[in-house]
């Protein structure tokens, strides 16, 4: 039986005075891996991506759109 593997991933970064968080997605059937943009007191994107580069873009895409 095959089993897909996620390495552990646990990344913090600042981009454009925002917070984005990287980190495995808890839900170990599913894989992946969940980010989250953060204006310093709130979350303002999160999503759920299978490749951490997936997630870093995504996320500075959300940040860049904003303006």
């Amino acid at each position: 039986m095959t089993k897909d593997y996620y390495p552990f991933i646990s990344h913090e970064e600042e981009y454009k005075g925002y917070v984005i968080y990287v980190e495995n997605n808890p839900d170990s059937y599913r894989g992946g891996y969940e980010y989250s943009v953060s204006d310093g007191e709130a979350i303002i994107e999160d999503g759920l991506v299978f490749d951490v580069e997936d997630a870093l873009q995504s996320a500075r895409s959300f940040i860049d759109s904003l303006g």
